[in-house]
C-alpha cells in the first residue's frame, strides 16, 4: 500500500488531502483486478482503475502512462510502480 499526502490538494487550494490508494494485479495475467482508494480524491481515481480492470489493461502499459497533473490522479502513478 502507498501512502501520501497528496501536494495538489494545496495545488487545488482545498484543505486535506490524506488518504491512500492500493491497486490489486492478477501477477499471472499482469492486470489489475480491482484497487480500494480512501480519502478526499477517492471518486476520481476509482473511474480510472475500473476503466482499466473492465478494459484488462495491462500494469506495465498503465505504469508508463503520463498522468495529468495537477489532478489527484498523480497518486496513481507510484502505487503502480510499486506492484513490481
Amino acid at each position: 500500500m502507498y501512502q501520501e499526502q497528496l501536494a495538489v490538494r494545496a495545488i487545488l487550494g482545498r484543505p486535506g488531502g490524506e488518504g491512500f490508494a492500493k491497486p490489486v494485479e492478477d501477477a499471472d495475467r499482469g492486470v489489475l483486478v480491482g484497487a480500494t482508494v480512501a480519502g478526499p480524491p477517492g471518486g476520481e481515481l476509482l473511474y480510472a482503475l475500473d476503466v482499466a480492470v473492465q478494459a484488462e489493461v495491462p500494469v506495465e502499459r498503465l505504469q508508463h502512462m503520463i498522468f495529468i497533473c495537477p489532478t489527484f490522479h498523480r497518486v496513481l502513478e507510484p502505487t503502480l510502480v510499486a506492484l513490481r
